[in-house]
């Protein structure tokens, strides 16, 4: 005699999404996350974070732990975009509003249970900048070569971002020496001090946008060219700009513009002459890199180091 179990569509739902409300596939056992699977026997990710952690938090290293091991009071969010840093106090005075060097806030339950939440920033329906872990509070932005800064609309403090990786893209209207550039960042890299990557539009021609970006500072460095990382294509020229950084290079912003250039050619008795010729038009796209040392201007060895760990992570 075969048993059937029945059952309702309640229960079905029940049993398919389980820890932290993440759908568990029936056959392998693992819970989807969006970006990777968590092994749910095991409470280990089944492949590594591309965001690397955050040296200041060893434990955040581990690119297949859950959360740092502390799902008591952390879970790894998805479908936000940027974390707001912060420094703990040493008194722990606040440790209600900064937990792992990331801003939150702590609730409490009616058991007394206290749980933190940490704040991410992105963009709602219509692309303001807002807490998306409650969907209110407008927030501004200022972008910079060290990275993304947040502060609350109405606020003069202001913190440091990092883009959570495996989540929604944040689009940021550049401002002050960076205003005509929108950026669309898509990732981070701390192990190569990458805070926030991405791409850039600017509502002029690629003449013009190098020319806005060294009136923000940035400046094309002759050990840049040739940049195997960055390489030209048939479509344009990559021209490599970087703003110098703090001390040692810190924190020097790596933004590479794509100089749309038209390929042609021409026969001669030696065979084919290829030629790339300039075009002028708008909008100017290229790519960005927050937060980097600048290998030019005192931080080549640093710079080496972060280029090796993007490699090998």
């Amino acid at each position: 005699m075969t048993l059937t179990t029945v059952w309702t569509n309640a229960e079905v739902s029940s049993r398919r999404y389980l820890y932290t409300g993440k759908e568990r596939d029936a056959e392998s056992g693992n819970d989807y996350f969006g970006a990777r699977y968590l092994g749910s026997s095991m409470g280990r990710f089944m492949s590594p974070d591309p965001l690397g952690g955050h040296l200041e938090l060893p434990q955040s290293l581990n690119k297949y732990a859950y959360v740092m091991n502390n799902p008591l009071s952390l879970t790894d969010p998805t479908g936000l975009d940027f974390s707001l840093g912060c420094t703990a106090a040493k008194d722990g005075s606040n440790a209600s509003t900064c937990q792992g060097g990331v801003s939150g806030t702590t609730s409490t339950d009616a058991n007394g249970k206290s749980s933190f939440t940490a704040t991410q920033i992105g963009n709602d329906a219509n692309g303001n900048l807002v807490d998306k872990t409650t969907g209110t509070g407008a927030y501004n932005a200022t972008v910079n070569g060290a990275g993304v800064s947040f502060s609350q609309a109405g606020s003069n403090s202001s913190s440091m971002g990092t883009f959570v990786n495996g989540t929604s893209a944040t689009s940021i209207q550049g401002s002050g020496a960076l205003s005509g550039f929108s950026f669309n960042f898509t990732s981070s890299n701390m192990a190569s001090n990458i805070s926030a990557s991405g791409t850039f539009s600017y509502n002029g021609n690629a003449s013009q946008a190098e020319a806005a970006l060294g009136n923000a500072g940035f400046q094309h460095y002759v050990g840049d060219e040739g940049d195997f990382f960055h390489p030209s294509t048939a479509d344009y020229n990559a021209y490599d700009m970087r703003s110098p950084g703090g001390p040692g290079g810190a924190g020097g912003g790596h933004l590479v513009v794509h100089d749309p250039i038209q390929e042609s050619s021409q026969w001669s008795p030696y065979g084919p002459i290829y030629t790339r010729n300039p075009i002028s038009s708008v909008p100017t796209q290229g790519t960005a890199d927050l937060g980097t040392y600048n290998p030019w201007n005192g931080g080549f060895g640093a710079h080496a180091s972060e280029v090796w760990n993007w490699l090998t992570k």
